[in-house]
């Protein structure tokens, strides 16, 4: 989502770019100088940027390689991964973010898990940050 403050400061200089002001500073007969003019294009670039980043799957897009290699190989997504708390976290909140309902339990060895789709991702705190480990199928 756009932050409040960001969502304002975009219409300040949306504002100025229309005849407006912003700031104390008056833009004479609706023409923009060009440091108006470039902070207006800043501000839209940065809105661009957050936008493509609210829509972007970066935190789970290589456990889902993961999933897809072990599907062509086996005919079916993998049972398990093991992954690291970076892994696991990023995952969490893009659960949140994306507002998909988190499913969370644990394995027979006390470990917590939460589902990928059709996997169970499996939190091992004891291992690297950001492990993505071999998919498996029950054992």
């Amino acid at each position: 989502m756009l932050d409040r403050r960001e969502l304002l400061t975009l219409g300040g200089l949306l504002g100025v770019a229309s005849g407006g002001t912003a700031e104390g500073t008056a833009v004479a007969t609706g023409q923009a100088n060009e440091r108006q003019l470039a902070d207006i294009a800043n501000a839209i670039n940065s809105l661009k940027s957050l936008l493509t980043q609210q829509l972007s799957f970066a935190e789970i897009l290589e456990v889902r390689k993961s999933q897809f290699t072990y599907l062509r190989a086996n005919g079916q997504f993998p049972d398990f991964i093991d992954v690291g708390i970076d892994i696991w976290q990023g995952i969490h909140d893009w659960h949140i973010r994306v507002q998909q309902p988190l499913v969370l339990g644990r394995d027979a060895n006390g470990r917590y898990t939460m589902m990928l789709g059709f996997t169970a991702l499996v939190l091992r705190q004891d291992s690297v940050p950001t492990l993505i480990g071999i998919p498996y199928d029950q054992r």
